[in-house]
């Protein structure tokens, strides 16, 4: 389950997934909340709004990939990106109904230092 979610967090910076209304529809649980980086808080609607704006793969790369297992069907993970020059501490909520859907996500940016691992 581990590389099937890290590679569900990785389509989310690919314009070829971000772009398909009917992928993220699917992706993205209706319940959805996201926190972002900027410290607002976005809906499903918001959300797939925003990404169907982008013009470009997201240059955004993953590092120390985590996962926790909550029940047999809900995943919580961790991980650390780079973005515009700063280090960001991102989780989410992963539920498997039949297929995995994002349920919750937050960006939070990171001064901590630590070693970075590409996942």
């Amino acid at each position: 389950m581990k590389d099937e979610i890290l590679k569900m967090e990785k389509s989310f910076f690919k314009l070829k997934y971000i772009k398909d209304k009917e992928w993220l529809n699917k992706a993205i649980h209706d319940d959805f909340l996201e926190c972002g980086k900027s410290g607002y808080l976005f809906n499903k609607k918001d959300t797939i709004e925003a990404l169907l704006s982008c013009e470009e793969d997201r240059d955004i790369e993953i590092y120390n990939f985590e996962i926790q297992y909550m029940d047999e069907n809900t995943y919580l993970v961790h991980y650390i990106t780079i973005s515009e020059g700063f280090l960001f501490y991102r989780t989410s909520i992963w539920k498997m109904e039949g297929f995995l859907r994002l349920y919750y996500h937050q960006a939070s940016r990171f001064n901590q230092s630590v070693k970075l691992i590409k996942s």
